[in-house]
């Protein structure tokens, strides 16, 4: 049975915004974009505080490890016994599931032909997940950031190809340590309908609404930064030279106060959200990804 697309109840419990300005005042932490087409990703962008998961087990990938997804780590010697690449953040990259195009950008793919999927998701990603202050070679139960301070997360986008029957990906991601339940996912949902977040107000229940932001890019890119500061979600979407903004508060309305308990880690990339033994693909490219913290 293919997947299908989640119907959300939409919530009044959120402060919305419409603007109108260009693209390019979206805020990033520094100016690396996609760039050289002739170098791996970490040759445009740093990948130093990002391990990647990949839509394939370690035993398929490395040769052994067993069922659970393969992942590639930053930091020289980090990467499981016997495996022969560069680490992410030196040179790594893979033409079956992560490279740079022809145009400079940082490609995420995901082919739907079965591969491996995380604990509690039945779906495979090619996807980065953030270590918060890590310290090469460590596990990733610390690196994360408490919801106190100012947290960004932003990305400039495009999905170039997709599985038309169920066409769904996640390309940014607010998630909690210690729960199965993503506090924000933003979804490109096909070329014709309008970018979204689904957002879970409970971290025990999930309880998930949908925001819609009027917005319909296709295939054309597009541009999102989505902030946690103190306890207060905000998502803004730029297409075309218009941004909306939306936003939620931990406790307020349909959001519970749990949220505050919880630490986090941001997540950018193609988490497809089709039936993985579909036979279809994913094609993400990131032509700017950037993250900020501050107390």
């Amino acid at each position: 049975m293919q997947a299908q697309q989640q119907s959300l109840p939409t919530t009044p419990d959120r402060n919305d915004t419409f603007a109108s300005y260009p693209a390019s005042s979206v805020t990033k932490d520094d100016d690396r974009t996609g760039g050289s087409p002739t170098v791996p990703p970490s040759g445009n962008f740093d990948l130093s505080q990002w391990k990647l998961t990949l839509p394939v087990s370690k035993t398929s990938y490395f040769g052994s490890g067993g069922s659970s997804t393969a992942e590639i780590l930053p930091g020289e010697n980090c990467n499981v016994s016997g495996f022969t690449g560069d680490p992410l953040d030196d040179g790594y990259e893979d033409s079956n599931y992560f490279y740079t195009s022809s145009d400079g950008t940082m490609v995420f793919e995901t082919p739907l032909s079965g591969g491996a999927s995380t604990i509690s998701s039945s779906y495979v990603r090619s996807e980065l997940r953030e270590l918060y202050d890590w310290s090469p070679c460590e596990g990733d139960g610390a690196a994360n950031w408490s919801p106190s301070g100012t947290h960004v997360l932003s990305g400039t986008l495009k999905v170039v190809d997709y599985y038309a029957a169920d066409p769904q990906t996640v390309v940014g991601q607010i998630h909690a340590k210690n729960s199965d339940k993503a506090l924000l996912k933003l979804q490109w949902d096909g070329p014709t309908k309008d970018i979204r977040a689904i957002v879970n107000a409970n971290p025990t229940s999930g309880n998930p609404f949908s925001i819609d932001f009027g917005l319909i890019p296709g295939t054309d890119e597009w541009s999102y930064v989505i902030t946690l500061d103190d306890g207060t979600m905000t998502i803004a979407v730029t297409y075309n030279g218009t941004t909306v903004t939306e936003s939620v508060t931990f406790g307020s309305g349909s959001m519970s106060s749990d949220w505050n308990n919880h630490a986090y880690y941001f997540k950018a990339g193609n988490y497809a959200q089709a039936d993985k033994n579909s036979g279809g693909n994913f094609e993400v490219r990131f032509s700017a990804l950037n993250t900020s913290h501050s107390n």
